[in-house]
């Protein structure tokens, strides 16, 4: 046993995590709830488990940890944080109703935190089942299960009658040796939170899971900046522990202040301490403001990202006279994420970038949420912009217009292209972009309508510089190809795709 103890971390296995995703009323809840009913009345727990927001079992002499209350929304908040807070994504679609909404919504999800998936058909015991129908939904948005020609697993069951409960659980313990989960109760503590509250009798209720090392009683410890010493740890049947480790969901006291769902809880003094700060935790500006505006701001350098943020705050306290107020629901550096997008439709909020790229998939992502993203390369673009975002032009209406210009002049150059001078109404026109020209007001087109002509943005001029895109409100140039004789003032541009 000695020498288990020095093997690292790679060598070593734990328990998988596992978060259960789906559409409303799918049954997400009954299928964990049986799972756990079934393994108490197994006999392998005695007495009732405990709401920690986790809970673990033992099928076929392997523990298997359920994380049991994050949503959509919590899910991404604890990916983009950082915390990878599970390691296979269950994914319960009802027999008798298919593929909907929300279920791609999870598939989204899934994709982005870059968890395997396994499908639950639920419901089997419903008249109108059809878990065909259901791979056929699946595979159109390029899920394909094993039957299908992919190597997604899926598996038949009920939560009501209990049937394949088993073999799902069987599925999990499969994928968990494929993927080859690794932890070492020796390594450096890990432990991801999955909830953090505030209880009138016990103060600051925080509840995780241990991915990696040990957390002890006395342990001093540090999640979001904030130090603690762990006063007590609970499991999630109630029963107080002197230790934790690898996979256990625990519910720990000894926080002053409620750290982040997402954030990584380690020892102080460790090297991964500076983990456990979140560098894009929720902020708020302008607190006592009636409407408040969420933003997921992204910028290419850690500086500049502050810089963005200060100019923000500076736009609030002094020009917008606390009307607005701005929560920055996560700031960070690097390109525009899929996750990104989830975090700001689930806050219904906006995404502003500056210097940063923004994917075409990531754009017709956002398209579909209805998502409104910005991309900036001068502060004076962003600031005048964000100011008519926090008056209120940034509508769920305006959200689902790419983008809108309507054309004042035209300038012919000696090569015989002619230049369409624009202003840009709403959203935003980009170099690249797929337009199309209408002689009345886009937003009065019917069926009947059809464009007068269709082609690509090729180049975009702001004043004398060469620009990428022009936001809304802003005064460009055009030069559409292919060449059309035909521009004339008054005319509407209206981008088809970004």
């Amino acid at each position: 046993m000695a020498k288990k103890a020095e093997n690292t971390s790679k060598d070593i296995t734990r328990p998988p995590i596992v978060t259960v995703m789906g559409h409303v009323d799918h049954g997400k809840t009954s299928i964990l709830d049986a799972i756990r009913k079934t393994n108490i009345q197994g006999g392998e727990y005695g007495g009732i488990t405990q709401h920690i927001g986790a809970y673990q079992i033992i099928h076929a002499n392997k523990k298997i940890t359920f994380i049991d209350t994050p949503g959509h929304a919590a899910f991404t908040q604890m990916r983009s944080r950082g915390g990878k807070a599970a390691d296979i994504v269950v994914l319960v679609v009802a027999a008798d109703e298919g593929v909907k909404p929300q279920t791609k919504e999870a598939i989204s999800h899934a994709k982005v935190a870059g968890a395997p998936i396994i499908v639950a058909i639920n419901k089997m015991d419903k008249a109108g089942a059809d878990p065909q129908k259901v791979k056929q939904g699946l595979a159109r948005e390029s899920v394909l299960t094993e039957d299908w020609g992919g190597d997604v697993i899926s598996v038949n069951v009920s939560a009501k009658t209990g049937e394949g409960l088993g073999d799902l659980l069987d599925a999990i313990l499969v994928l968990a040796e494929v993927i080859n989960i690794a932890g070492d109760k020796n390594g450096e503590l890990e432990a991801v939170i999955i909830e953090s509250k505030v209880d009138r009798k016990r103060g600051v209720v925080v509840s995780g899971i241990i991915r990696n090392g040990t957390l002890s009683l006395g342990d001093e410890v540090v999640a979001s900046g904030l130090d603690a010493k762990i006063k007590s740890i609970g499991d999630d049947k109630g029963e107080r522990l002197k230790s934790a480790t690898l996979s256990t969901p625990v519910e720990i006291l000894g926080f002053k202040d409620t750290p982040h769902v997402g954030d990584l809880i380690v020892k102080k003094g460790s090297d991964l301490e500076e983990l456990s700060i979140d560098e894009g935790r929720e902020e708020i500006i302008g607190k006592d403001a009636k409407k408040t505006i969420s933003l997921v701001l992204k910028t290419d350098t850690q500086g500049t990202l502050e810089a963005v943020k200060g100019s923000l705050a500076d736009l609030i306290t002094s020009s917008i006279e606390a009307t607005y107020a701005l929560k920055f629901v996560h700031t960070a550096t690097g390109d525009i994420s899929e996750s990104d997008v989830m975090l700001a439709s689930s806050t219904d909020g906006v995404v502003i970038g500056f210097n940063v790229r923004l994917p075409s998939s990531v754009s017709d992502y956002a398209d579909s949420q209805r998502v409104v993203i910005r991309v900036y390369k001068t502060i004076y673009e962003l600031i005048d912009d964000a100011k008519d975002l926090l008056e209120g032009t940034a509508s769920k209406e305006e959200a689902k217009i790419k983008g809108r210009a309507q054309i004042q002049k035209t300038f012919k150059l000696p090569s015989g292209d002619v230049i369409a001078g624009c202003k840009v109404l709403a959203g935003a026109v980009k170099e690249g972009s797929r337009i199309s020209l209408y002689d009345k007001d886009p937003a009065d087109l019917t069926e009947e309508d059809v464009p007068i002509y269709t082609g690509v943005i090729k180049k975009i001029k702001h004043k004398k510089d060469d620009v990428s895109m022009a936001g809304k409100d802003t005064e460009c140039g055009i030069l559409l190809k292919p060449k059309f004789e035909g521009l004339l003032k008054g005319l509407w541009v209206e981008v088809d795709r970004l």
